[in-house]
């Protein structure tokens, strides 16, 4: 536990530095009230564009494919509009805690491959998003131009998958913003847990 409040204090000290000047006190402050297993903001709100923009694009698909399309099609555009917002979002909070961390020359280059897809997906779908808004409510709807928004999203979707498969692999096989608080949750179970006694039973043989 200690450990985890020591880190918590140093992530406060990042957060003043990495922030630009002028920025009011109370954003880092308000970071400092992440709860003490989470490392930072973003994976508390990286699944939120996940599952938002996965929706949009089977609404989407299903809004092709009926025959009365239009509510289907106004559901795929907002579900665009908020999944590319909350990835807007979970892009300056990854951006923010990479900043504010030192990676090893392997994990580095797995960050930097996740943050560029990263921007790729998150810009893509925020360009896609304005474009669906005036799908559903300015242009005139026409087939042509709705499969080829479709083949955009189909490509942006596309970019969120290999985002998604880097930042498992960040977790999962490099162990990144799991594995301080791991050893020492291991390190408290163990203080805590007294040593059990190994006790042999006696046989005696019958004779």
């Amino acid at each position: 536990m200690v450990l985890l409040v020591r880190n918590r204090v140093e992530d406060v000290e990042r957060w003043k530095r990495v922030l630009p000047r002028g920025v009011p006190a109370v954003i880092w402050d308000r970071m400092s009230l992440i709860p003490a297993w989470a490392p930072n903001l973003h994976p508390l709100v990286v699944h939120f564009p996940i599952a938002l923009l996965s929706a949009a694009g089977a609404v989407d698909l299903a809004g092709l494919l009926a025959p009365d399309r239009r509510p289907l099609r106004d559901t795929a555009t907002w579900l665009y509009v908020g999944g590319a917002a909350t990835a807007v979002f979970t892009y300056f909070t990854g951006y923010t805690a990479a900043q504010a961390a030192a990676f090893s020359p392997e994990v580095g280059s797995l960050v930097d491959a996740h943050a560029d897809w990263a921007f790729t997906a998150t810009w893509l779908f925020a360009f896609f998003a304005s474009l669906r808004l005036a799908m559903s409510y300015i242009l005139r709807p026409r087939r042509a131009l709705q499969i080829g928004a479709f083949a955009i999203a189909l490509a942006g979707l596309g970019a969120l998958a290999q985002t998604t498969l880097l930042g498992a692999r960040l977790v999962f096989e490099q162990g990144l913003g799991v594995q301080a608080v791991a050893v020492a949750e291991s390190a408290e179970r163990m203080e805590r847990t007294p040593a059990q006694p190994v006790e042999r039973a006696e046989r005696e043989d019958p004779e």
